[in-house]
This record gives structure tokens, C-alpha cells and sequence, in this order.
């Protein structure tokens, strides 16, 4: 696997195919397998670059500030389609890989011609008694993150039983996972507030979510509704990340969005 080297640490990657780029934007404690449907898919008719954020994986450790952290991730980011000579890519991200387009389409507009966002959210503010109560359940459960890993894995499994693909995955992110520096990234993700600002992104965007993740559906609706030139794609029969639950839904419609893009 490719490394980059950046100033002050390193990025594994994963480079494959030929064509227009797509990067893929990998979730929160995951590695490049996160995005195995659609480099198989994509590779045949696209550069497909997944890079494994610093702080996940076999990337370079990630430190504070927290109100940093996803600053210098897209940094590190743009570093490397600097280092590809990539000048502009459709941008795709899942979860924390969606959150990290979000706030890398409002840094460097210049180097995204779309947006594909999954099962993310654009800001924290809490507008429903659910919100409150999953926001509230998320902090009081920190300290899970620290639970033996047999136990966590448990977990995951019964929560994903109706996938069985994305249960395979999400445990090996499971077993890989870098606990505080997770803990970090989550707590960046939970101080967002990009809603304000999405009103400035000029690039096509679309959004896809699972449908049984009712809150994430909200959260996608309020983001994606500030964009002016996006779409919104509910997935029946998903949870969250979309595109392992449900990668033939979710190729499809990134498909389709790249063709109506004419970015084939």
C-alpha cells in the first residue's frame, strides 16, 4: 500500500484505476475496506483513491487541539491530492467521512466537483426530543469505548444482524480501532456547526441515508436542504454506514449522480 509523507506524519492510501478521480472518505475507527464495494466497482471506470485518515488505521497519530482535528484532516487530504496531481475530485464520505467532506467542500471548494455525502450531519444543534436523548445516551456511553473488545464486538454484532456484510466489517474496524483517538474524533464531530455555511457550496451534492437510522435521516434532511444544488436519497432497509449495509443501492445512486454529472 502507497504512504505519503507529510510534514508532520504519514498517510497510507490506496490509489486504483484510471479515469477521473472519486476519493472516498472512510468512517469513523475504519481503514480502507470501509469503501470495498465501491473500489471494486469503481476502479473499472474511475481513479479511486481512499486514504486512511491520521488518527485511524495505519496512519500517523492524531493529536488535539479537538477543534483542529478535522482541520488538519482535510489537510492532510489535500496533501495528498496535491501529492496524486489531482486538482479537483468528486468527493464521497460515510458517517465521519461525511462530515469531513462537509467541513473540506467549505475549506477547498476549488478541489471538489461534487459531493456525496452519507448518513452524516452538518451540525449539533439538537431540534427534537430524540436528538436530545441519542446526544445525551452517545456521551453518558464514552466510557464504552473502553470496554474489553470481545464485549464491543458483541455489541456490534447484534447490531448489525440484519447485515451481515457490514457486521463483518464493522467488527474488524472494531478489533483495529485506536480507542483514544477515536474518542477524539468523536468529540470533534460532536462540536460541528457547517448548516450556516452550506448555503456557499456551488458543487452538485448528493446525499444518501439510511432509512432506519430515523434521527440521521433528520440530520441529513436539515443538511443537504441548505445546498443549493443537491438531492437527498433515502435508503430502505439501512443503517448506518449505507454503502455496506446496502452497497448495491448505494452504487447505484453514486453511479447515476456521476453520470448526471457527465463524470465518467
Amino acid at each position: 500500500m502507497p504512504i505519503v509523507t507529510l510534514s508532520d506524519g504519514k498517510l497510507h492510501y490506496l490509489d486504483r484505476g484510471t479515469g477521473k478521480p472519486l476519493v472516498f472518505i472512510h468512517g469513523l475507527g475504519a481503514n480502507l475496506s470501509f469503501h470495498d464495494p465501491q473500489i471494486e466497482v469503481f476502479s473499472r471506470t474511475h481513479r479511486v483513491i481512499c486514504p486512511e485518515l491520521r488518527g485511524n488505521a495505519r496512519s500517523s497519530k492524531l493529536t488535539g487541539p479537538i477543534h483542529k482535528i478535522l482541520d488538519i484532516q482535510c489537510q492532510d487530504v489535500a496533501a495528498l491530492m496535491e501529492h496524486l496531481g489531482i486538482e479537483r475530485s468528486v468527493l464521497a464520505g460515510t458517517s465521519y467521512g461525511g462530515v469531513l467532506c462537509f467541513n473540506f467542500v467549505l475549506r477547498y471548494p476549488e478541489k471538489v466537483s461534487g459531493l456525496i455525502i452519507g448518513d452524516a450531519l452538518g451540525d449539533t444543534q439538537i431540534s427534537s426530543f430524540r436528538e436530545a436523548l441519542l446526544m445525551f445516551v452517545q456521551y453518558i456511553g464514552l466510557w464504552g469505548l473502553y470496554l474489553p473488545k470481545p464485549l464491543l464486538i458483541s455489541m456490534v454484532k447484534y447490531q448489525y444482524k440484519q447485515w451481515p456484510y457490514a457486521r463483518d466489517h464493522v467488527v474488524n474496524f472494531v478489533r483495529g480501532m485506536r480507542r483514544t483517538e477515536f474518542l477524539l474524533q468523536l468529540l470533534a464531530m460532536n462540536r460541528i456547526d457547517f448548516s450556516p455555511y452550506l448555503k456557499q457550496v456551488s458543487c452538485p451534492a448528493l446525499g444518501i441515508v439510511g432509512e432506519q437510522n430515523k434521527v440521521g435521516v433528520g440530520w441529513m434532511k436539515s443538511a443537504m436542504k441548505e445546498i443549493p444544488h443537491s438531492s437527498l436519497e433515502i435508503v430502505p432497509h439501512s443503517l448506518d454506514p449505507t454503502n455496506l449495509c446496502q452497497p448495491e443501492r448505494y452504487n447505484y445512486l453514486v453511479k447515476e449522480f456521476l453520470e448526471r454529472l457527465n463524470y465518467i
